[in-house]
């Protein structure tokens, strides 16, 4: 990491240097923006300290008097503090968090993590919504909003508290953050303070709160982005590697909002072959390791090239749509460029 960045980050108390695992690339200080080495992954989860951070404003100096509010289409609007909660059931999930401009790579805006707290849908009946309520409006204390169905809400969302077993940090959210499994984190709002129930979504106020999928064919159309979409990438080995020929082993990792990874494929020859990956037993929603080993016979320069589907049959593409303007839901072939000797 740079060093005038890292001084940056200590002095923002956003980062402990004795714990820093993995080499982090900053892409900005502020708001502050640390994509996660996929390549440095041990084990399933990203470590806490490794976890990617996309802001979009500066984060809030403190946790002292958090509190959460749920008002607008409610019967009876509530404030809690985080002891409030204590006795709802706690639901765990393991779930792919990733940012709806992450690209194609081996290093992003993506992590993998180990997520507890209360079920929004629990939280949301204490207010008790109205007849009318159909859109949440999710404001951080940062200042950042989205807005996110109801009907989305009610079946999977959940208030977080606890990252891989420890209490959310300051940086990743704390006191609590919304989490939307199988989908971008840009609805995960950190800090949230106010939940505003309501009948219609937050009118459009630009690219930070409400990203669109956007394709030209004579017109422009915009569409609410998708769930997270299938994506393989190749972690090992590394752009522009020198390898020995004979037998070389390929890794890599896959995820999808749909549900689990079904099949992932890897070729040595651009594409023109393929041969099918090992995977390990992964869960839904959370993204899958995989291995494939390869024969390189010729030397010279060897594209690999990973490609996934999971199991609601959506395969990776080849190549992003040309019709598409946004710079959101990148998901084609991740190609790896290498030397044989």
């Amino acid at each position: 990491m740079d060093r005038r960045y890292f001084m940056t980050l200590l002095g923002s108390g956003l980062l402990v240097p004795q714990v820093l695992k993995a080499e982090h690339h900053v892409i900005s200080v502020d708001p502050l923006e640390v994509e996660f080495d996929l390549g440095s992954l041990q084990g399933r989860y990203t470590s806490v300290e490794d976890f990617y951070i996309r802001n979009h404003f500066a984060a809030p100096a403190g946790l002292e008097a958090a509190t959460l509010k749920i008002e607008g289409e409610v019967e009876k609007p509530q404030e809690f503090a985080p002891a409030d909660l204590a006795v709802l059931r706690e639901r765990r999930v393991g779930a792919v968090l990733e940012c709806a401009g992450n690209r194609v790579g081996s290093t992003g805006l993506i992590s993998n993590g180990a997520w507890a707290g209360w079920s929004l849908k629990d939280v949301l009946m204490m207010a008790r919504p109205t007849g009318a309520a159909a859109h949440l409006h999710l404001l951080g204390r940062d200042g950042y909003k989205r807005s996110v169905p109801l009907e989305r809400a009610l079946a999977d969302g959940i208030l977080v508290i606890r990252l891989n077993s420890r209490p959310l940090t300051l940086r990743h959210g704390a006191p609590w953050r919304a989490l939307f499994p199988g989908w971008y984190g840009m609805d995960s709002v950190k800090w949230l303070e106010r939940i505003v129930v309501a009948a219609a979504p937050l009118p459009p106020e630009g690219g930070t709160y409400q990203q669109t999928r956007q394709t030209f064919s004579g017109e422009l159309d915009r569409q609410p982005l998708p769930r997270v979409q299938v994506k393989s990438v190749i972690v090992d080995p590394q752009e522009g590697a020198v390898l020995r020929r004979g037998r070389a082993e390929i890794r890599g990792l896959a995820w999808s909002g749909a549900g689990r990874i079904d099949s992932v494929e890897v070729s040595a020859d651009a594409g023109s072959t393929w041969r099918t990956a090992t995977l390990d037993s992964g869960t839904d929603l959370e993204w899958v390791v995989w291995k494939a080993s390869m024969e390189l016979t010729q030397p010279g320069t060897v594209e690999l090239v990973a490609r996934a589907k999971d199991a609601q049959s959506q395969v990776q593409p080849a190549e992003r749509d040309p019709a598409r303007l946004d710079g959101y839901a990148n998901n084609w072939y991740h190609r790896v460029r290498c030397v044989a000797v």
